[in-house]
């Protein structure tokens, strides 16, 4: 997750917000959570009601991926 802190002109901290990290890799998009997993996104990034067997089997050679070579595949960051 990214997490963004909102801090006025003086410095004072008024708000934080989190992100998904959100990826793409073979087709799919996704968020990975280090505790819930990964959940597969349409393209509206709204969660999608299937994942399947070819999103799993992707996830898991993305999952195999340095930190470095899974950087490169998120969009949003």
């Amino acid at each position: 997750m990214g997490t963004h802190y909102l801090i006025n002109a003086d410095g004072t901290r008024y708000g934080i917000m989190t992100v998904p990290n959100v990826y793409q890799y073979k087709g799919f998009t996704f968020e990975s959570h280090f505790y819930l997993g990964p959940l597969k996104l349409k393209k509206d990034c709204n969660p999608a009601s299937r994942m399947g067997r070819k999103f799993f089997k992707a996830f898991a050679e993305w999952d195999k991926l340095t930190p470095e070579e899974k950087s490169k595949t998120q969009i949003n960051g």
